[in-house]
């Protein structure tokens, strides 16, 4: 007896971009985003408007930050002394960089304010925490995950 699958394996363009237009990424002109719908793999509002498309299909949506990447949430920001930071003069203001957490894992962070005889801030938040996100959206395709093939 063949299984049945219950997940599906979409294949979407899409141009994501800010209010002011700006656009932050897109796979024109690229591989089209490939995912597992209900793996998690993509943001909730993104998923939920590509889940009631049918292929061919292009639609507009606005997603408002809690669809997103969330509000920024104020016990992501850490601060310590400059003074303990090796090469602080290097850091510069609104710079992504890796910090090792205290499990030793890296993790990125934009640096919010450098003092130097007093506190450095990094933020932890995603970058687009707290961003309305606009997607211009086309199914490619909709098929049955096997669990067989790899997706991108």
């Amino acid at each position: 007896m063949a299984s049945i699958s219950l997940k599906q394996k979409v294949c979407v363009h899409y141009t994501g971009s800010f209010d002011d237009g700006e656009v932050f990424d897109t796979t024109i002109g690229r591989t089209p985003l490939t995912y597992i719908e209900n793996n998690h793999e993509v943001i909730p509002g993104f998923e939920a408007a590509v889940s009631t498309m049918e292929p061919g299909d292009k639609k507009k949506v606005r997603l408002e930050p809690k669809d997103a990447y969330g509000e920024p949430n104020p016990a992501l920001l850490y601060q310590m002394p400059t003074i303990d930071i090796p090469n602080y003069d290097d850091l510069v203001v609104g710079e992504m960089i890796y910090l090792m957490n205290e499990e030793g894992y890296q993790q990125l962070a934009r640096v919010v304010k450098v003092e130097d005889d007093g506190m450095t801030i990094f933020d932890f938040n995603h970058p687009m925490a707290g961003c309305p996100l606009n997607f211009e959206l086309e199914l490619i395709s909709r098929e049955p995950y096997t669990g067989d093939d790899q997706h991108e």
